[in-house]
């Protein structure tokens, strides 16, 4: 049985945890994680600074420190609770001394995870509600994992559509899906909208198929759709409405030319998907 690490990012906004509450009630087959909790804790400076002395480090404030160990505590009871061992989770606190995007790429490459998660203010700032935004910076970083922002946990749904199209990011999101995804019941949905007449079509949908099924998942458990559309992500809300669903998985092209953010799943389209994805997850793989 292969391991499958998640790092989830957590906040004080215990209200929410969107992040953990996801992996709590999507996955039904809890043996294979390891999950790691990550807050990443505001920092003040310790000392006065001068050019001619070493940068002075960076402190935790004890009210930080305690708000994000409650952060931590609530969010490993709500993953117990949901049928995960004690022994599978673990809790860091990290202080803030570069902005929060490098902290969480950081920990990531350190802890060779097989995806970040993402909760309401990743969703949140991707969606444009704040100023900046967490979700998009940690896509510009060379992020050695796939990205989930979750917003309102859809666990309800075992579905997930898998966006699909002939870009090298559609095949590593395809092998992502079926990774994780082997050891659960849930139906997968492998999802093309044509835009041109040159798309090879079947092709495209085969190449996918054959990917999940070489990574154990039943072929019982895999369909697909064909649209032809020139509104992207009106074609995949649609879909989601039609058919309940919990993920909506993409992938992302750094060059731009093809994948989630260039081609065929365009910075629109993301934004349209995220702004219209009430209840759910958008699983990203660069």
């Amino acid at each position: 049985m292969m391991e499958k690490h998640l790092l989830i990012t957590v906040s004080d906004e215990m209200s929410h945890l969107f992040g953990v509450r996801f992996v709590a009630g999507f996955f039904k087959h809890k043996k294979p994680f390891r999950l790691t909790l990550l807050y990443v804790a505001p920092t003040q400076m310790t000392g006065d600074w001068k050019p001619d002395r070493p940068q002075p480090k960076a402190k935790i404030p004890e009210e930080t420190r305690v708000r994000g160990e409650k952060a931590l505590e609530r969010s490993a009871e709500i993953l117990v609770e949901a049928g995960f061992a004690e022994s599978q989770i673990q809790s860091k606190i990290i202080p803030k001394e570069m902005e929060t995007v490098k902290e969480i790429v950081m920990e990531a490459r350190r802890g060779h995870y097989d995806a970040v998660v993402l909760g309401r203010r990743g969703y949140a700032a991707f969606a444009g509600m704040f100023s900046t935004s967490i979700s998009t910076e940690v896509l510009r970083q060379p992020l050695p994992c796939p990205l989930w922002i979750c917003r309102n946990p859809g666990f309800e749904h075992e579905r997930v559509v898998l966006c699909v199209d002939e870009s090298e990011a559609s095949a590593r999101i395809t092998d992502h899906v079926g990774f994780m995804l082997r050891d659960e019941d849930h139906k997968i949905c492998l999802f093309h909208v044509i835009t041109d007449r040159g798309s090879q079509t079947r092709e495209i949908i085969d190449k996918a198929k054959k990917l999940l099924e070489e990574n154990g998942v039943p072929s019982q458990n895999i369909d697909w759709k064909i649209m032809v559309s020139q509104n992207v992500a009106e074609t995949i809300m649609e879909e989601c409405h039609e058919n309940p669903t919990s993920v909506i998985a993409m992938g992302h092209e750094n060059d731009g030319s093809r994948g989630f953010f260039g081609g065929l799943f365009s910075a629109s389209v993301c934004s349209g998907v995220l702004k219209r994805f009430e209840n759910g997850a958008l699983w990203i793989s660069k």
